[in-house]
Parts: C-alpha cells; structure tokens; sequence
C-alpha cells in the first residue's frame, strides 16, 4: 500500500529566501503556497508590450513588479498605482506591499493559463479589495470589477471590435488594440 504524498505550501518568507538567494533557476511565482512556474510565449509577449504602450500613465505608474496580495506572491503581467501611492510595507529587502486602494487595475495575459487567470487569480486579488482586474486572452478581455470576499461581483467579456474602459484614467481603448495578433 502506497502513502499519498504531502502537498508542501511555502510561506511568503521561505520563497522570499530562497528567491534572493536565486535559488529558482527560471521565473516562478508563488500563489497560495504553491510555486508556478511563469512561462512568456511570443504571442504574449507582444500582448504585454501592447498594453504597457497603451495604459494611459497621468498620475499613475504601470509596473510589471511582484504585487504582494494575501499570503501570495503573484507576478501580473502589468499593474497599475497611483503616483503619489506609498507602500504600506515591505516583505525581504525587495518587494513593497500596496494598500488596495492604490492599486487601480491588475493585468494578467493568459495564454497556457486562463483557467487559473480566471479562478485562481481573480479569487487572489478580488479578496485583495483591487479595484479592476483583467485577464486579456486572444478572443477577449475580461474585466472583473466589485472586489468582494470570494474574488469579484462582476465579470464583463469585451470582444474584438468593442472598447474596454479605463476607469482610473476615464478612457476607453480598442479591445483590437489590446490584443496581439497571433505570431506567425
């Protein structure tokens, strides 16, 4: 009779040290005590560099920094804070921690992990209290928006052809501009 083997969650603090001490040989994330791995293929690598060139960026700052969110470690494609935002703490020598009301939108592109974008993810930064949340895939953004307990109270899918709002910013962009065309 075999044994199931145990799950190991890591804490906040053992992945912060073991990644300042570059013990991760590739990009990795830490999302509910779990280690994922973060892969960037040409499609959504042309997809991010999209949306960084577009975000409007009065006021504010568009990052691609780990967002320190509950117990998790999450790195999002791109977020955005208020300018003048102050980090509310840090965790190890690198990484500052935002109060939720200055984080004003979270990106995630999804290309090999919408399923988790869209759960897991949502769930993660709607209990943060962040204010709007996208997961941009190559039919669709999603926008979630109404951060509740359980992740959002609203998911709206923008196709292409239609504009998305950009609520901290008061525009609207082309869900066609946001979007890579597929590499070939």
């Amino acid at each position: 009779m075999t044994q199931p083997a145990l799950a190991y969650r890591w804490s906040q603090s053992e992945f912060v040290r073991a990644w300042e001490a570059r013990a991760f040989d590739h990009r990795v994330e830490l999302v509910e005590g779990e280690i994922w791995p973060v892969v960037i293929g040409s499609w959504h690598g042309d997809t991010v560099g999209q949306v960084l060139a577009l975000l409007p960026r009065t006021g504010v700052r568009v990052t691609t920094a780990t967002l320190p969110t509950g117990g998790s470690l999450p790195d999002p494609d791109c977020w955005v804070r208020r300018a003048d935002a102050e980090p509310v703490g840090t965790i190890g020598s690198r990484l500052s921690v935002w109060g939720p009301s200055d984080v004003l939108l979270v990106v995630e592109v999804a290309d090999e992990t919408t399923i988790q974008d869209l759960n897991v993810k949502a769930r993660l930064y709607g209990q943060a209290g962040y204010a709007v949340y996208w997961v941009i895939t190559q039919e669709a953004i999603y926008e979630h928006t109404g951060p509740i307990a359980t992740g959002y109270r609203t998911r709206v899918e923008y196709l292409h052809g239609e504009r998305i709002s950009v609520p901290y910013a008061g525009v609207e962009l082309a869900v066609d501009d946001l979007i890579a065309s597929d590499a070939v």
